[in-house]
């Protein structure tokens, strides 16, 4: 093994236990050594600014082009005594302390060990149920419009990411916990899905959610209606909904087809789609007029309103109905961008 193998792992090992600051001074004491030592020894043609830097990073790092040497005996022995070994060393451990530093920050990551705390306009998906919850998350970045940059696994029993690449993950020891819900930035979410294995713990992990005031939409998922009314009467602020399988069901039995129809209108990235429209506060019109333009200029149909401060949308409203701001619920083949009085 070459003498300079050796010295790289020696200097490895000694100077990762350095700490990013000792380092950088050494790496500047050792810097400016070099060039006083250069001066000091007459090499002038290796002082200027530029070629001193060109000419320490390639003796130092042992790529050794050859264009630029020291002229002097003295200056050759001061190179390969001070620069090259000296060099050798600390590059060798800033290199390898920063490919150390990318590492641990990867695993940190897949292990569920970041932090999130202070992040505003992401997605957190808290619990994890194996191919349903992926599949929220392939829908979640199917539609292009919605701010998913960044979507945040939250669970409890994972070990590591199970989705790298397309989602980021925090693991602790309880969902319902307040120091893993922050560590998720759950406060400044956009969107917060709420899908547990059981209504128990969705019921908890709702409560502990609705405590931290999120300014984004949260919604959560019941099996049973009777606990999501439960958890609509404690966080009204929060979309609390239940398992539509029977309704579902029964109205297809009933009006054959409608299972069709509805799994048509939630679904993402093909055909027609239901979605949601804020309007402006200043934006004054009835439901009929709104149908009528959306329809002509759009091909949307108007489905629903909900008026500023309504727990619930009307569907279907009179066309008499006066509609101030508020938002639309509508089906189209793609989001309409937000409008203005006479842009609809």
């Amino acid at each position: 093994m070459s003498i300079f193998l050796l010295l790289r792992r020696y200097a490895s090992s000694l100077f990762q236990r350095f700490g990013w600051a000792g380092l950088v001074v050494a790496l500047g004491v050792h810097l400016g050594v070099a060039y006083l030592g250069l001066v000091f020894l007459g090499e002038q043609h290796l002082t200027t600014p530029a070629t001193f830097v060109y000419f320490y990073l390639t003796t130092t790092l042992t790529v050794g082009y050859g264009d630029l040497a020291p002229q002097s005996a003295a200056g050759r022995i001061f190179v390969a005594a001070w620069v090259m070994l000296g060099g050798i060393a600390l590059l060798t451990a800033a290199i390898g302390k920063t490919t150390s530093s990318v590492i641990d920050a990867w695993r940190k990551g897949m292990k569920g060990k970041g932090d999130f705390t202070g992040k505003a306009g992401h997605t957190v998906l808290i619990g994890w149920e194996g191919a349903s919850s992926e599949r929220v998350i392939e829908l979640l970045l199917q539609d292009e419009t919605s701010n998913d940059n960044l979507i945040v696994i939250c669970d409890c029993i994972l070990e590591e990411n199970p989705m790298p690449g397309k989602a980021a993950f925090i693991r602790g020891e309880s969902l319902s916990s307040t120091a893993l819900l922050l560590r998720a930035g759950v406060p400044g979410a956009e969107r917060v899905l709420v899908r547990t294995p059981s209504d128990d713990l969705t019921l908890a992990t709702v409560l502990a959610v609705n405590q931290l005031s999120p300014v984004g939409h949260v919604v959560a998922h019941f099996n049973e209606s009777e606990i999501a009314a439960l958890a609509s009467s404690y966080a009204p602020r929060l979309e609390c909904t239940s398992s539509m399988a029977i309704e579902m069901l029964v109205r297809a039995s009933q009006d054959p087809g409608s299972s069709v129809v509805i799994n048509e209108l939630l679904c993402v990235g093909q055909g027609a789609t239901q979605y949601l429209m804020k309007l402006p506060e200043a934006f004054e019109a009835t439901f009929g007029e709104l149908y009528t333009r959306l329809k002509e200029q759009h091909n949307a149909t108007l489905i629903g309103y909900r008026a500023k401060g309504a727990q619930q949308p009307a569907i279907n409203p009179p066309s008499a109905t006066r509609v101030e701001g508020g938002e639309l619920f509508y089906i189209a083949s793609t989001r309409l961008k937000e409008i203005s009085h006479g842009m609809v």
